[in-house]
């Protein structure tokens, strides 16, 4: 019986986390003409683009 009264409540806050997230979902106000991505303004011009170094290069990771 105590089994049974376990798996009954665990299905019933189950039920009602779902139902109470789905009203909260459902209340919230939603502008479906808003974009999914943000526009990109401007785009860098070519000569701020990543140049190459004359540095050595990084051959490990170690840190003491």
């Amino acid at each position: 019986m105590r089994l049974f009264l376990m798996k009954a409540v665990a299905t019933a806050l189950t039920i009602g986390a779902t139902a109470l997230s789905a009203v909260f979902v459902t209340a919230h106000m939603k502008n479906p003409a808003a974009p999914l991505q943000p526009t990109v303004l401007t785009a860098a011009p070519a000569a701020q683009a990543v140049q190459p170094t004359t540095e050595p290069a990084i051959t490990s990771t170690y840190a003491s």
